[in-house]
């Protein structure tokens, strides 16, 4: 008895989920794009014209499932990954590593070998609609709340600041009916929060729904050396600067906050309009995207993390950030609230202007309390491990196979 499992671009939760099923004896294949060995790599690094290529590959090699059965298609994968280096990126490019993975599944899924298939939101349709008919087990990973939800609030978002959207409006989706279907057909929904949970429940209250909360890879994310409180105290965010993520109401409650020791730094690509990168009010500075490596050196830098998104799964950079020693400010709809407590941040309701506000201003007033805040912090992130992880998932996929 073994799982099928599949991802469409490689993850640290889904390399932990593909272990969990590895650890457990119960991995028939693993079916993703493309994981480089350390041998590919070296291989590739040698060339120059690829060099950058190779640095984005790095982020997919993952030794523990070096011995795996794997079905990859490296050829077309690479294709995409040399347009997205050409700046090309675009949401076809996401389609097809989705409809390949599909693709593939739904063949592999034939193997009598395989009783459950593992994959995740967007690009589980097909292979689900096979295993029904083979009467196998379908489980469904949602890292995200389930759609219906988010187009629900967003709705209300987009009205609210309709003048910060991108020109163009938004990315578009995976359809809502095949999103729709997915989670029909799962016989388990495994969700990396009880904020995800909600969501599916609301709309399908009798679904089998398991909570399996991600981890932090704390070797990855090591804590800064003793922090000592600054002149100027400095909030960081990192992530898509985007409605979904909060980033209009931040800057609007920083500039209601109007703090004079203080700077706020945004670090992540701007998916905003272009007019708004222009009018930031003071003290606050948009980095843009950096590479992992440069992300750390951010987070010891900074003294308060502050994230105050709309609609999350389980947000893995406030993992990276409690790791990292720092204390934390976000909100319900993040999924951390078993990470985040009192000695270590504030948890607010989402899209709430007077609350960010106030919390700006605690921890200002509160700077010379960032040494314990942020001893706490990493003793929070300690306790969620992707070990924990793995035994979450092998835990609630075991009555399946």
């Amino acid at each position: 008895m073994s799982i099928l499992f599949g991802h469409p671009t490689g993850s640290p939760f889904s390399y932990n989920a593909a272990l969990a099923h590895f650890e457990a004896g119960q991995l028939d294949r693993f079916c993703v794009p493309w994981m480089p060995s350390a041998t590919t790599l070296r291989l590739l690094e040698r060339v120059k014209p690829v060099r950058s290529l190779t640095q984005r590959l790095s982020r997919r090699h993952f030794p523990p499932l070096a011995h795996s059965r794997k079905v990859q298609g490296k050829v077309a994968e690479m294709r995409r990954l040399l347009f997205r280096g050409l700046g090309l990126d675009d949401n076809r490019l996401v389609n097809e590593a989705n409809d390949w993975l599909m693709r593939t599944m739904t063949r592999e899924c034939q193997r009598s070998s395989v009783t459950a298939i593992h994959a995740y939101e967007d690009c589980s349709l097909w292979q689900f609609v096979k295993a029904k008919r083979l009467g196998k087990a379908c489980i469904y990973d949602m890292p995200i709340g389930y759609y219906p939800a988010w187009e629900r609030a967003q709705t209300a978002l987009m009205k609210k600041y309709a003048d910060w959207l991108p020109a163009g409006g938004l990315s578009p989706q995976v359809p809502r009916e095949q999103k729709c279907r997915e989670i029909e057909l799962a016989d388990l929904v495994l969700v990396p929060s009880s904020f995800v949970a909600d969501t599916v429940r609301d709309f399908h209250p009798d679904k089998a729904v398991a909570l399996a909360p991600y981890g932090v890879d704390l070797a990855g994310w090591p804590a800064a050396p003793t922090r000592t409180p600054q002149d100027t105290i400095t909030f960081l965010f990192a992530g898509q600067c985007s409605v979904r993520k909060g980033v209009p109401l931040l800057l609007e409650a920083w500039r209601a906050a109007n703090l004079k020791h203080a700077r706020l730094l945004l670090v992540g690509s701007w998916q905003l309009a272009e007019v708004k990168k222009k009018e930031l009010p003071p003290r606050c500075e948009w980095v843009g995207p950096v590479s992992s490596q440069e992300l750390r050196r951010f987070y010891h830098r900074a003294d308060v993390f502050v994230f105050p998104t709309n609609f999350e799964g389980r947000a893995l950079v406030i993992g990276e950030a409690l790791a990292s020693g720092l204390p934390v400010l976000t909100t319900h709809a993040s999924g951390v609230e078993d990470l985040v407590d009192d000695a270590c941040g504030r948890v607010l309701p989402p899209d709430n202007l007077e609350s960010v506000v106030e919390g700006l201003r605690w921890f200002d007033q509160n700077r010379h309390r960032l040494p314990a805040f942020s001893r706490a912090a990493r003793t929070n992130a300690e306790r969620c491990t992707w070990e924990h992880y793995r035994w979450r998932v092998t835990e609630a996929v075991a009555p399946l196979v």
